[in-house]
């Protein structure tokens, strides 16, 4: 499927932040809902984090902050309150982008991975939300090992050498199971949740036609 690649905003907040903490990178690892909006987990490179936390969290519209990690040049925190409208375009268009989402410069910098018949409802989604983007590039680049996880793609490398999906097959779950040294309902687990991914990218996630 296309990867396609985007330059959102500029972003009033990280505009600001930016303009105080020029050579900051901010990554967005993860979403999720809660009762009162979507909490985020960053990570943020910074050259002085005592000062970033002092001064450049204060710009964030935010319910709660909580630091989970501090060293000399990262910071590591949680970030919960109202997200912006372009939060919702991943539930308009029912692909949610790749991580880490970057903010850079005031601009994130935002990746996706969809069918080629999805990006009409991309543009489509954009345009009604208000939401200033640039496209940076569409390119066909992409592999699926590439989302899979690496213990993923260890199970299913070995099951694939051990003959698992040979016709007649050549060894079981617990023969995989015995080797790897795991128990059954993990490697069958694991190598489940591999073939769903191989399978939608194949053919794509029938969920999203209904």
């Amino acid at each position: 499927m296309p990867r396609v690649r985007l330059k959102v905003g500029p972003m009033p907040d990280m505009r600001a932040v930016a303009r105080e903490f020029p050579d900051t990178v901010i990554r967005f690892l993860a979403n999720y809902p809660t009762k009162i909006g979507v909490c985020s987990v960053l990570e943020i490179r910074t050259g002085d984090p005592d000062r970033f936390i002092r001064e450049a969290l204060e710009h964030w519209e935010a319910d709660t902050i909580e630091i989970l990690h501090q060293d000399e040049d990262t910071i590591v925190l949680t970030f919960e309150g109202q997200p912006p409208e372009g939060y919702f375009v991943s539930k308009d268009i029912g692909y949610h982008p790749t991580t880490p989402v970057v903010a850079r410069d005031g601009y994130l910098f935002i990746e996706f991975v969809m069918p080629e018949s999805k990006m009409a409802d991309l543009w489509e989604a954009l345009d009604e939300r208000d939401i200033e983007y640039e496209v940076l590039s569409i390119t066909d680049g992409y592999n699926v090992l590439d989302s899979l996880t690496a213990r993923q793609r260890e199970i299913l490398t070995v099951a694939i050498k051990r003959g698992y999906y040979d016709n007649p097959r050549e060894c079981s779950l617990t023969d995989l199971a015995e080797e790897l040294g795991v128990n059954k309902s993990a490697v069958s687990g694991i190598l489940h949740r591999a073939e769903g991914v191989i399978i939608k990218d194949a053919i794509g996630d029938l969920h999203d036609e209904q």
